[in-house]
């Protein structure tokens, strides 16, 4: 796991080793490289090591190439020893290295053999790779003008940003794909790389990964939990290794209970709020889940005067507002399981976005039940025009600006949305494309902005291929989303726990409203404006720190 950054020298701070060293505190680097034609490069890196605890080159280099690395790729072993049988030998036991010659081997075709999440540049045979994993899970962000090319894990490594909004993202209040609230700086986007040659200043985009398309073949259930439990177990059991302890961040909810009903990690982590114990109270779901399995159940419980004091942390690292309360519970469980010397946890990101769990998608499915029978009687034009379309209610309901803000919506998510899919794999797409992207962000940022790496088993590639073959009924059923999941979990772990009883499961919210505002309820525009602020504020500072 590593911060990255490089290309024209102009464009790039000159501290930007030190702007990234919570990204990798362990080593950092850079290398100059000079091109037969154009301007030269820069490449450095910043490294935390979880794979091999030793020294290694950083950015690394070999064969005529560099790569400045940042992530894991959790199959690096198996594609190293095919490798080794192709002739290659290796000098590190690391996948930073297996990457660099599986680029050299396969060239950006190696991508596709990766089962990871990562953000890597590459400068090769005169010219710069950037590439991103499938889902988006690391972050990487470019700048390409008359000046050249610049790149780096996060937007402080950048010279003269310039605020510029973006409409659908202010909609939405968070940022995916390609955009970002600056001008001229850009998002390699989940699934892309890029091509820049110094020679003639061009920059070449290669879709190399897409969401998979749709199809309802696996409708037997009970292989069906067979099939999940043994993608799930492989996926856990290759995030847990690594040169360093592992954790868990552990709700009382199914997602991260199933992964733990698998790893067993001895430890986990929880955030309790003591504003919300008698309305969301997730400690005594977990402790009862503890007492079951068998392991140390550790209660994060945040203050409004940790708010205060971790404020300006908080905007520092996350840079940008991700329309969330959680950004401040999720900081503080990577700050306290790195104090306690974790260097990576497991989470749950994924199994909502790829099995319907969301109650704002439950919700539109049950509607969808509901009216489905009208919209086929005598009055079916007259509902049609009272209900809407599934996407003008998805619409409805994502729209953080009331009705106001729906047309805009629309106008977006309706060329995304397409009727030879059902209702549930619409939302499954939207959800796992768009609406996942700011969650990704904040696991990336407030982890590191602790330098803990936080891996996401549900999100193994092979997971989501597997989401995309089931069965309405095995992903929507009773009213509730995440039907496989929870069988799959009852088979683990029975039925008697409150995990199974429980109906209503909350997200990780934190009462800042309440303790800013005086108001008890969610909405998040205040607080995205003044978190907003900060942020631009934090990232002047990187710049120009205060004496």
């Amino acid at each position: 796991m590593c911060g990255i950054y490089g290309g024209t020298p102009e464009l790039i701070s000159k501290d930007a080793a030190r702007l990234l060293h919570h990204r990798g505190p362990d080593q950092q680097g850079e290398i100059l490289v000079h091109a037969r034609t154009g301007a030269p490069l820069l490449i450095g890196a910043t490294r935390l090591s979880i794979v091999s605890k030793k020294d290694v080159p950083t950015p690394m280099e070999r064969d005529g190439a560099i790569i400045a690395f940042n992530g894991q790729i959790y199959n690096w072993a198996p594609l190293r020893r095919e490798l080794e049988a192709k002739g290659w030998r290796f000098e590190t036991p690391t996948d930073i290295e297996m990457a660099l010659v599986a680029y050299l081997e396969w060239g950006p075709q190696c991508l596709e053999r990766f089962n990871g999440m990562f953000a890597l540049a590459i400068w090769h045979d005169e010219r710069l790779f950037l590439a991103r994993d499938r889902l988006g899970k690391k972050p990487l962000f470019y700048t390409h003008g008359p000046n050249g090319i610049g790149f780096g894990s996060e937007l402080k490594v950048f010279r003269d940003l310039e605020l510029e909004e973006v409409p659908i993202c202010q909609a939405l209040e968070f940022y995916f794909d390609q955009h970002t609230p600056f001008r001229a700086v850009k998002s390699v986007r989940p699934g892309e790389y890029l091509l820049y040659t110094p020679a003639d200043d061009r920059v070449q985009h290669h879709t190399w990964w897409r969401f998979p398309e749709f199809e309802q073949t696996i409708d037997d259930e009970e292989w069906a939990v067979g099939q999940l439990l043994d993608l799930l177990q492989d996926s856990c059991a290759l995030r847990k290794i690594a040169d360093v302890p592992v954790t868990i961040f552990l709700s009382g909810g199914i997602d991260s209970s199933l992964v733990q009903a698998l790893v067993k990690c001895d430890v986990s982590y929880t955030v309790q709020f003591s504003e919300f114990e008698r309305t969301i109270n997730e400690r005594d779901y977990v402790v009862e889940f503890a007492q079951h399995l068998g392991f140390e159940p550790r209660i994060v419980t945040p203050t409004r005067e940790q708010f205060l004091d971790t404020f300006s942390s908080l905007a520092r690292h996350i840079e940008f507002p991700v329309g969330s309360f959680s950004v401040f519970p999720l900081f503080c469980l990577s700050r306290q399981a790195r104090r306690d010397g974790f260097v990576v946890a497991l989470s749950g990101e994924g199994a909502d976005e790829l099995f319907t769990g969301y109650y704002r998608n439950e919700l539109l499915l049950r509607e969808a039940e509901t009216i489905e029978q009208d919209f086929r009687g005598p009055y079916g034009t007259l509902c049609r025009r009272y209900f809407g379309s599934d996407v003008e209610r998805f619409c409805r309901m994502a729209s953080r600006q009331g009705l106001a803000g729906v047309p805009l919506l629309h106008a977006f998510f309706a060329p995304l949305w397409s009727d030879q899919r059902t209702a549930a794999q619409n939302l499954s797409l939207l959800e796992s494309t768009v609406f996942l992207q700011p969650l990704l962000v904040m696991a990336d940022r407030l982890a590191m902005g602790n330098s803990l790496e936080v891996r996401n088993p549900y999100l193994d590639y092979r997971i989501v291929e597997f989401s995309t073959k089931l069965a309405d009924g095995l992903r929507y059923r009773n009213g509730q989303g995440k039907y496989l999941l929870r069988q799959a979990l009852r088979r683990l772990i029975g039925d008697d726990l409150g995990i199974m009883r429980r109906r209503i499961k909350h997200g990780l919210p934190a009462p800042v409203n309440q303790w800013l505002f005086k108001s008890s309820a969610f909405d998040r525009k205040d607080w995205n404006h003044i978190l907003l602020g900060e942020c631009l504020k934090q990232l002047a500072e990187a710049h120009d720190p205060p004496r």
